[in-house]
């Protein structure tokens, strides 16, 4: 057989089939780098699937995408004919915690999402799939500084030793989890997101640190409140405190 006709019976197949992908295309060119992004709400529930995703190959005959240096997977779930994400691998819909309730070819083509809120499935205007890259939205250089670095009350500074050295200039060293990680300079103090935490800490990876903020945004200097540092109560315990003049820039 040649060739040719060999190329003819594959098209005439993928017509009967009704394949828009890998045999023929889809007519569509989707995008390889997608951000996944929503309200702080819907971050300190399941922010952990939010982030950049890639393009890694096609299941279901669409795109698929896997978190930047994460363990989510997202991809059109054949089967019930709508895309969702899973922590496993392609195909495993078991657990599954984001829904976008629509059968098009590019998960960005239509946000119609909805996420576990604990109980059931709920949705979210403000849960969105858009084609962006990492590079393009998030600074990879960062300050944090708080005027309440330098105030003392009752004999007693409000900022103690580590919290007080985690302040400072940081730049983008990776990514991790859908976002940038940030190193101080070449000390032992990182800005990771993991675990629905921003946390400064003394080493990448770890899931307690001096300064933190439980859900956040994919970006850190899009936090406006809500961060808080590390302090020794009067019994001497350690526990977390509100400071409300913390700030990402």
């Amino acid at each position: 057989m040649t060739d040719k006709n060999e190329l003819s019976l594959l098209f005439v197949g993928c017509l009967l089939l009704g394949f828009p992908n890998p045999c023929l295309g889809s007519g569509k060119e989707c995008c390889s780098s997608i951000l996944l992004d929503s309200d702080l709400p819907v971050h300190k529930i399941q922010g952990d699937k939010l982030g950049f995703y890639s393009q890694l190959g096609y299941y279901g005959a669409r795109p698929a995408y896997r978190q930047q240096g994460g363990e989510f997977f997202i991809f059109y779930y054949e089967q019930e004919q709508h895309w969702i994400d899973s922590r496993y691998f392609y195909g495993a819909s078991l657990f599954s915690k984001l829904v976008n309730e629509m059968d098009g070819y590019c998960l960005d083509e239509h946000n119609n999402w909805s996420f576990y809120n604990g109980s059931d499935l709920m949705y979210s205007e403000v849960l969105t799939a858009n084609c962006s890259k990492i590079e393009d939205v998030c600074c990879k250089e960062l300050r944090i500084s708080s005027s309440n670095s330098d105030v003392i009350i009752d004999n007693e500074s409000y900022y103690n030793n580590q919290s007080k050295d985690s302040l400072g200039d940081y730049k983008a060293i990776g990514v991790i989890n859908g976002r940038f990680v940030y190193q101080k300079g070449n000390l032992d103090s990182f800005l990771e997101y993991g675990g629905k935490h921003w946390t400064v800490s003394s080493g990448v990876g770890q899931n307690s640190g001096h300064i933190n903020h439980h859900g956040g945004s994919v970006c850190p200097e899009h936090i406006e409140k809500e961060w808080q540092i590390l302090y020794t109560n009067a019994d001497g315990d350690w526990e977390w405190k509100d400071d409300p003049f913390l700030k990402i820039t």
